[in-house]
């Protein structure tokens, strides 16, 4: 199987050229997706906030984890299959390829369908027992969150599609999809929520609406322009051993990444605890911060699958020189971000949410402030743990976020009691300090096995 740059499919070789720049072309295309992505949920959040107020604002806020936490139960499996596809096609091996496609597929509607079933069963006893969402909130927050869950299928396609193509370095063509997909769906936001009024739930049905569009033209496009991805009905069957590691690599994503919402929804318990100006306030905060992070993520997004290929071509001295330079670029976004923040973050708030409530302003600036410095702390938890995935460690990051967990509950639990909001401001920084000293220990072992064979 030929893995040379295509022109007509855009597929990329990572496991030749110089790592940096092979790296930062594949990741460009993410980040500008990511960017995208990130820009059609600040104009989102702003025709909500300008069209429904600031209850709407804060009953997204107060369930926000909820959708957090499912999507990453999908989003993370999406990734694990992706690494699984990568590793293959960096060993340049087309049956086993393939296959893995195909079991992909198997996989992923029966997860897709188990997780919609089961995160529409939990949205009540969550907005109850856990997030305590306050009742001049509930029913608003209800209306939006389930329908958001209810469709979230839509969403999980389009991922494990785009997954696919980026496996075997195809970054560009998700891209492209997405401007269509972003555009449809701020055009639908205007259309349901300012012509036909139908609130919150409303901008979920264009949301669902968009993901699925993005879907089905994936589908299309793959089936056109990719014959790497082609699969035949020889190619159809269950293989123990890949889909045994599709689902374990999968597992450990989706794990590891339910992991960190659950302490996401442990924090926002804490937060809903503060009133409604609060968790607006935190809302525009994680709001502005997310495209921040994004930046970071996607880097990490790219380790994984340079990870992936350069494990199944067996380069391992490639990829330690890949993710000591990732993260020498992730360092000057991170002093460039923290820059921004420092000058300008109050006016964006202010922009973003429609908000001239001095109190929500002031308590989203002091929480960006004081987090983002350690961006460069949390550069290095994200882009090593992705790209421990990418090597076949598929349990080291899970346990790191076993301890996110753990240091989660006690720091918000405690310090929010002790501290107020600042307690919930500072506890993140706390954990991401200890996760990384025990991530760059482990990448380290993993590696020195690698080279010695000894996995």
């Amino acid at each position: 199987m030929s893995t040379a740059v295509g022109k007509k499919n855009n597929i990329t070789d990572l496991t030749k050229g110089d790592p940096l720049k092979v790296i930062l072309l594949f990741a460009l295309p993410i980040y500008l997706s990511n960017i995208l992505q990130q820009f059609y949920n600040l104009t989102d959040i702003s025709i909500i906030g300008h069209s429904l107020g600031d209850d709407a604002l804060s009953a997204i806020g107060s369930v926000s984890t909820i959708f957090g936490l499912f999507n990453s139960l999908l989003f993370g499996m999406g990734n694990g299959f992706s690494l699984v596809v990568s590793k293959h096609f960096g060993a340049q091996d087309e049956k086993k390829l393939k296959t893995a496609v195909a079991n992909t597929l198997f996989i992923g509607i029966a997860w897709g369908a188990f997780i919609t079933v089961a995160g529409f069963l939990s949205i009540r006893p969550l907005m109850n027992r856990l997030l305590n969402v306050p009742e001049s909130l509930y029913d608003m927050a209800y209306g939006y969150i389930s329908v958001v869950i209810l469709l979230v299928c839509f969403s999980f396609s389009y991922n494990i599609l785009s997954g696919l193509l980026r496996a075997i370095g195809d970054s560009r063509t998700p891209l492209y999809i997405l401007v269509v997909s972003v555009t449809l769906n701020i055009c639908l936001d205007l259309l349901f929520i300012r012509k036909f009024h139908w609130g919150l739930p409303g901008a979920a049905f264009a949301t669902a609406a968009s993901q699925a569009v993005s879907a089905l033209i994936a589908l299309v496009y793959i089936m056109i322009r990719v014959p790497e991805l082609h699969i035949s009905r020889k190619d159809m069957v269950l293989s123990k051993p890949i889909l045994a590691d599709l689902f374990t690599s999968g597992l450990a994503f989706a794990l590891m990444f339910s992991i960190v919402n659950i302490g996401t929804l442990i924090l926002q318990s804490a937060i809903n605890g503060f009133g409604p100006e609060i968790i607006e306030a935190h809302t525009m905060a994680r709001k502005l911060s997310e495209p921040c992070m994004m930046m970071v993520g996607t880097l990490a997004t790219a380790m994984a699958t340079f990870g992936g290929q350069n494990y199944g071509a067996g380069k391992f001295d490639r990829v330690k020189e890949g993710l000591r330079k990732t993260m020498i670029c992730s360092f000057v976004l991170d002093a460039l971000l923290i820059l921004m923040v420092y000058t300008i973050g109050p006016l964006l708030i202010r922009l973003v949410s429609g908000s001239s409530n001095a109190e929500v302003i002031d308590t989203a600036a002091f929480y960006l402030k004081f987090d983002l410095p350690f961006y460069f702390v949390l550069s290095v938890v994200l882009i090593t743990r992705n790209t421990l995935q990418g090597i076949g460690g598929k349990y080291v990051p899970l346990i790191a976020s076993a301890m996110e967990l753990i240091l989660k509950v006690i720091t918000a639990k405690k310090l929010s009691v002790m501290l107020g909001y600042l307690g919930i401001v500072i506890c993140e920084p706390i954990i991401w300090t200890v996760c990384a000293v025990f991530i760059l220990l482990a990448f380290a072992l993993r590696i020195k096995k690698l080279k010695k064979g000894q996995v």
